[in-house]
């Protein structure tokens, strides 16, 4: 039943957020020969030599192209994010959730099955950004000059040295990558907690889920100052990053990583754990539709 959700989750998102990702690659192809990349590398300066309306008008082109490629950027974020909202505010705290709520599933599988379909979404409308960024390097150096840039082997015995000085970085990309799944999905439920929370109000529903949400963020700040400086000074804690600083830089640095991201991620999962949990409790015990 958790596939089903997700599924009917995904046709809902897709056909919202399928648009604008064609858009912006559209926009890419288009600024990469009239608008960035025909500035940088100048095609049209030759052929539009001589031209003077013509030159005005490739300029305009140029102008107008790579407005709107940065207007479609932030229509892409501010998007995703209003349909990850609405998803989960109307589908499970409006009119809709009677229905869902009828479904046999329980609570946490309807939670999860929103926050698994949005971090989803989210993570593909960053690689259409990096997409349509790679399209305009592309478009900006030219295929050639890209291409014979990336399989220079001097670029990559450089990167094949730097790796061989750091044995362990498979699990460095591996701890990275848990990091930012669980950073991703903490600010999902950090949004869907605070609008449980918002909907226990009776008057203003979405004001209180604002001012939750900053009291929330405000309070995981002050923990996050006041652990800093319990940390500071415990003297074990001191001694053992004293004794980092006397190994070689890569082993140190390595080493000084491989804590950071286990932290974070330690951190991140307590944080998803009190979100998750929470918004269930809230959906499951307090819910109010009316």
């Amino acid at each position: 039943m958790f596939g089903k959700l997700c599924k009917y989750e995904f046709k809902s998102i897709v056909r919202t957020l399928a648009p604008i990702y064609l858009a912006i690659i559209a926009i890419s192809i288009l600024n990469a020969f009239l608008g960035v990349g025909s500035l940088a590398n100048g095609y049209y300066n030759d052929l539009m030599s001589g031209l003077s309306f013509g030159r005005g008008l490739v300029g305009l082109i140029q102008t107008v192209s790579v407005i709107a490629y940065f207007g479609v950027l932030v229509a892409l974020s501010v998007l995703t994010l209003i349909v990850v909202i609405q998803r989960f505010y109307k589908g499970l705290l409006c009119d809709e959730g009677y229905l869902m709520f009828t479904l046999p599933v329980k609570p946490w599988q309807l939670i999860a099955a929103k926050g698994t379909v949005a971090f989803v979404m989210s993570m593909a409308s960053f690689l259409t950004a990096l997409v349509s960024i790679f399209i305009l390097v592309l478009g900006t150096a030219g295929p050639a000059k890209f291409f014979a840039a990336i399989t220079d082997p001097q670029i990559w015995a450089v990167i094949n040295r730097g790796f061989a000085q750091v044995p362990s970085w498979p699990l460095l990309v591996f701890e990275l990558i848990i990091l930012i799944v669980a950073s991703g999905l903490v600010k999902l439920y950090h949004m869907y907690f605070s609008m449980a929370l918002g909907h226990l109000s009776n008057k203003y529903r979405v004001m209180m889920s604002v001012v939750a949400f900053i009291a929330i963020s405000m309070l995981f700040s002050f923990i996050n100052g006041f652990a800093m400086i319990i940390l500071a000074n415990i003297p074990s804690l001191k001694s053992f990053f004293s004794m980092i600083d006397t190994m070689p830089d890569t082993q140190g640095i390595s080493l000084v990583m491989h804590l950071t991201f286990i932290g974070s991620i330690i951190y991140n999962v307590i944080q998803l754990a009190i979100f998750f949990f929470g918004t269930e409790r809230i959906l499951s015990k307090r819910l109010n539709l009316e």
